[in-house]
């Protein structure tokens, strides 16, 4: 078996790399897949699958914004960033912890946003803190909380 301290130095390793897991993933590999498929979903603009990652009363909440609470106002929020923002965005996992049926994860993103309205492009970076709940044997996202890890960007260019 492999000690905690092993492990976590292993998940560390795997997320820095982006590697993908396996089938016989251990269970703190699940919060690193479901992250794998925000980044795709958000680069697609699919709010439907990135609601799917949501637990039914999951909560969002970013910069500047009132939290979002259930799949229907995230829906809402998510469609909102959409009609304004084109993100494309790549998670870096910092440390991940799985305890029981309740995981925690800590990452950094970074990559390109543009402004709809605007056309204008530029480059972001973001601390993420998100935090998963096993449900009827699946991992889903719980709360997902970012802020920019830029000081001065608390409002994108217009």
């Amino acid at each position: 078996m492999i000690s905690v301290l092993a492990r976590r130095a292993l998940l560390l390793t795997a997320g820095i790399a982006g590697l993908t897991t396996t089938a016989s993933a251990q269970p703190a590999d699940e919060p690193v897949k479901i992250m794998d498929r925000y980044a795709a979903a958000l680069t697609a603009n699919d709010v439907e699958t990135l609601v799917s990652l949501y637990t039914a009363n999951g909560v969002f909440i970013r910069d500047e914004m009132k939290p979002v609470v259930g799949r229907e106002a995230l829906r809402a929020a998510y469609k909102e960033v959409f009609a304004t923002l084109k993100a494309s965005l790549a998670f870096t996992v910092q440390e991940v912890e799985v305890v029981g049926d309740i995981a925690w994860l800590r990452a950094t993103s970074a990559g390109k946003v543009k402004v709809l309205a605007t056309g204008k492009e530029y480059s972001d970076a973001y601390n993420v803190v998100v935090v998963f709940r096993r449900e009827g044997g699946a991992w889903k996202i719980r709360s997902y909380i970012y802020a920019s890890s830029k000081p001065d960007s608390a409002q994108p260019p217009r």
